[in-house]
């Protein structure tokens, strides 16, 4: 209870903040004048918001750097508030403000304060927190059982203290079907990719509590510390770029303001590296990663198979990609959230430099071009196929889709195959063997912040609109740069956007809307195929000069086969189509399965993401193989 209470007494308060607080208290009531007491709506709730300012006005009493430190003023506003709360016995439809945060907050002022709390008030939290019962799993489970534990230790409960740790200590494992998997991607809600959401609450309190417990009798097994090392630094940090991530790793979170900034704490990375002083040095590295003036990121390429997810880091950038297979279930839009993101996560890719080139801007997109996506007019969903994955071998990338649009009447208006290929500073994409029912689809490359120049050599666009770059085939933005060179129609639109966060989540209904700039690079095409690139690159001449000269060669871009070769000799593919020779360069290869592979100084890594494709007979250059399918990190053959 020492050490809980010295992470708690860490909290620091705005003094203009706990002004505010004191001057829209109503002591005779003992609500806050600006509260909605009647307001039943699941999220943001505002009686839940009565509770939350009794734990910062608690803060404030406690912060030695603030005017209010030691302020019976502030102790006498928290008695007078808990009155009239916990005599109104106010009840939300939602499980998780009142058994989770609710409950929480209580017990942190009751723990902060202690005996400057009436006796009354006291016991009516104690009463409050007795009730919680722990169920559910994961994260769900975990955030009930700190409360239980800390509702013990207040109450000298040994034996339910007991029980709490042994249920948290239990839900520490890998495979579970909400919790770490073994790529070391986090599900929760059933197979969905929910990394600094529910996987960071995950993480934030068990490092915590282990962290609490080191020491005693009821420390954690060296084991569960080592998975939640490794969950931090296998999972975590390679899908983000230093504090900040991309949408795809919080689901329908992204309809929130800030949350993007929301990846995982120094103080879960310290409780970690005080846990495991054996292994201080990934711990400094991501100290300085979320501390630092720039963003720094592990360097290299990962796949995460199990959430459909790859990502490709450099010191100067990071590209993150997210497909969608049959295996994971699609984005989330509940409790008034993520109200317009249906084709989310669906074939989208993400570039960050300094990591806010999307930050707060989701109100601002238009949500029928998030970036990546392709798009058909009259596109009302998708369909999930199951030769769709991600495989990373030698620093370099591939994610694959069988992509298909349906409308609303569930009928297929669009199908490709579109592959995705990173290695070094630049991130090809290739879309083959398209058709469109319902005419020219468009693909959004990207649909970020717009921030400074926008150009094209010696072209310069300044202002907002729709410009047709189909000519130059290029074009630079905020130290990226994106081409083609095969597709119809390469342009940019540049605009000024009005939205309001309301537009996309209830808990902001009714706020003002605002402008924002968005840079948004598309391709036109009807049928057929095409590619284009998205590049870090320092300059616009570098721009211009890797448009004129790649330093890779598209081999095949068909319904068959997609194939690319980088002038160090790398390779990477995707073989469509069973039974039938494929010639790559120096290559020659004949797959019983589709598969997608890596080629370089190494051999062959190659996987099939399909679960049924167990094995995988295969002939390269005449020699025939039969391997066994490593669907987490493919196969390696010797050549």
């Amino acid at each position: 209870m020492k050490k809980y209470r010295s992470v708690l007494l860490r909290n620091t308060v705005k003094d203009n903040n706990v002004s505010n607080l004191i001057d829209r208290f109503d002591k005779s009531t003992g609500k806050w004048k600006d509260l909605n007491y009647q307001d039943t709506d699941k999220t943001g709730w505002d009686p839940s918001s009565h509770i939350y300012r009794i734990s910062y006005l608690s803060y404030a009493y406690f912060d030695a750097h603030s005017d209010y430190y030691n302020n019976q003023k502030l102790v006498d506003i928290v008695n007078a508030a808990l009155d009239h709360w916990l005599n109104e016995d106010y009840v939300n439809r939602n499980w998780f403000p009142m058994q989770v945060s609710i409950p929480r907050s209580l017990l942190n002022t009751a723990i902060l304060l202690g005996d400057k709390l009436t006796a009354a008030n006291y016991q009516k939290i104690l009463d409050y927190a007795s009730k919680i019962k722990i169920y559910k799993s994961g994260a769900n489970l975990i955030w009930l059982a700190d409360n239980v534990l800390h509702y013990a230790l207040l109450v000298d409960d040994q034996e339910k203290a007991k029980e709490a740790i042994a249920k948290i200590v239990n839900e520490i494992q890998i495979g579970a079907p909400s919790g770490i998997q073994e790529d070391y991607s986090f599900y929760h809600h059933k197979e969905r990719l929910q990394q600094f959401s529910y996987g960071g609450a995950y993480l934030e309190i068990s490092a915590r509590i282990a962290w609490e417990l080191d020491g005693t009798s009821f420390a954690f097994p060296q084991e569960k510390v080592d998975i939640l090392r490794k969950f931090l630094t296998e999972g975590m940090w390679w899908m983000a770029r230093g504090p900040y991530t991309v949408p795809p790793t919080i689901d329908r979170a992204a309809s929130r303001k800030y949350a993007l900034e929301g990846t995982v704490s120094s103080e879960t990375v310290n409780f970690l590296k005080d846990l495991d002083p054996e292994n201080p040095k990934p711990y400094d590295s991501i100290l300085k990663s979320l501390t630092g003036p720039l963003p720094i990121t592990p360097e290299g390429t990962r796949s995460f198979y199990k959430s459909d997810f790859l990502t490709h880091h450099s010191n100067e950038a990071s590209f993150f990609i997210k497909i969608l297979s049959n295996r994971n279930l699609p984005v989330e839009s509940f409790n008034g959230e993520n109200l317009k993101g249906k084709f989310m996560n669906y074939g989208n890719t993400y570039f960050l430099k300094s990591g806010k080139e999307y930050y707060n801007l989701m109100p601002f997109w238009n949500w029928d071009l998030i970036p990546g996506f392709t798009h058909v007019e009259g596109t009302d969903g998708y369909r999930r196929k199951p030769f769709t994955g991600s495989l990373s071998a030698d620093a370099a990338g591939v994610a694959v889709m069988d992509y298909e649009l349906k409308n609303h009447e569930e009928n297929t208006i669009l199908t490709a195959h579109k592959s995705w290929f990173t290695y070094k500073n630049v991130m090809i994409a290739m879309v083959s063997n398209l058709h469109s029912s319902n005419g020219e689809s468009i693909t959004s490359l990207d649909q970020s912040l717009w921030a400074g120049w926008v150009k094209s050599g010696e072209k310069v666009f300044p202002t907002s609109g729709d410009y047709d770059l189909t000519d130059e085939g290029w074009v630079y933005h905020d130290g990226f740069s994106y081409g083609s060179s095969s597709a119809k129609k390469f342009g940019v639109k540049l605009s000024n956007t009005k939205a309001s966060w309301g537009d996309i989540n209830i808990k902001y209904r009714g706020e003002a809307s605002r402008q924002k700039k968005v840079f948004l690079p598309y391709i036109k095409h009807d049928i057929g195929n095409f590619d284009y690139y998205v590049a870090n690159v320092p300059s616009l001449e570098a721009a211009d000069n890797l448009h004129q000269q790649p330093f890779w060669k598209i081999l095949s871009n068909s319904a068959d086969l997609q194939a690319i070769e980088f002038s160090d000799g790398l390779m990477a593919g995707v073989i469509w189509t069973p039974n039938k020779e494929m010639k790559m360069g120096k290559l020659t290869v004949t797959s019983d399965v589709p598969v997608y592979f890596i080629k370089s100084s190494e051999g062959l890594t190659l996987t099939s993401p399909d679960p049924r494709h167990k094995n995988i007979k295969i002939t390269i250059n005449g020699k025939q193989h039969q391997i066994e399918n490593n669907l987490l990190s493919g196969t390696l053959i010797s050549l």
